[in-house]
């Protein structure tokens, strides 16, 4: 039997690299997947054709997440939204600390907040949040970045404890370096000796978005039922060199 079929998950964030992985990932398994997006470009980027299954929404993070008001309630949601701005600290300025935190941190925030206040989430749902190992171990210029995602992770063991009664669990996936655009930004100031430095790092090599996917799904999955409040590392072996 399907334990997934009919399953109505909210994956926000469709308009990325991992989080159209994500979502087809779950609509190869039978699940409903409500899927926001920030630009139509983006959209079609990842989803030329729209596959039966999926609904997308034009959702943007600083924008107050209306969308919900007519949403169905899910039994699970992962939030891979994220911005990286690399920003030496003597150059921070509020424009971009307020930027990077309203899309890494307070997208999430308010967006937990409206589906707990509206009931639009089942009872025994999973919830994941998309962090970073950058949360534990900052770099040069992503102090910003950096402290935007250990908010996050902060934040997601608040909300387990919050929700535990109900029960919906809450985690976050740590992630190490994922083959993304988002990776060809963290990387684009680096030279090329900087870089295959950067990359030898990693036991495993560079971790692609199936294997974020496959993360995702067994934490929304009936066999993760006892885990919440916890943090995944998922970084191909980076941290052993720490």
């Amino acid at each position: 039997m399907n334990s997934w079929k009919g399953k109505k998950i909210l994956v926000t964030g469709i308009s990325s690299a991992i989080g159209a992985v994500i979502a087809r990932a779950l609509l190869e398994k039978g699940c409903e997947v409500f899927g926001t997006y920030r630009t139509e470009k983006n959209l079609h980027l990842h989803f030329p054709e729209i596959p039966d299954g999926l609904i997308p929404i034009s959702w943007a993070a600083h924008e107050s997440p209306t969308f919900l008001d007519s949403s169905p309630v899910f039994e699970g949601w992962v939030h891979c939204i994220g911005a990286i701005q690399p920003q030496p600290i003597k150059y921070l300025n509020p424009k971009g600390n307020q930027d990077l935190f309203a899309v890494n941190y307070f997208s999430a925030t308010e967006l937990a907040s409206k589906l707990l206040s509206l009931k639009k989430m089942q009872s025994s749902g999973s919830i994941v949040f998309l962090s970073s190992v950058s949360s534990h171990y900052p770099y040069r210029g992503g102090a910003t970045y950096a402290a935007s995602k250990a908010a996050l992770e902060t934040f997601s063991k608040a909300l387990a404890l919050e929700c535990s009664h109900l029960p919906i669990r809450v985690n976050s996936v740590v992630c190490g370096l994922i083959r993304s655009t988002m990776l060809d930004r963290s990387v684009a100031h680096l030279d090329q000796n900087q870089e295959e430095k950067l990359l030898a790092k990693y036991p495993l090599g560079i971790g692609e978005p199936k294997d974020v996917a496959n993360a995702c799904i067994f934490l929304l999955s009936n066999e993760a039922r006892w885990i919440t409040g916890s943090q995944l590392l998922l970084d191909g072996g980076l941290m052993l060199n720490s």
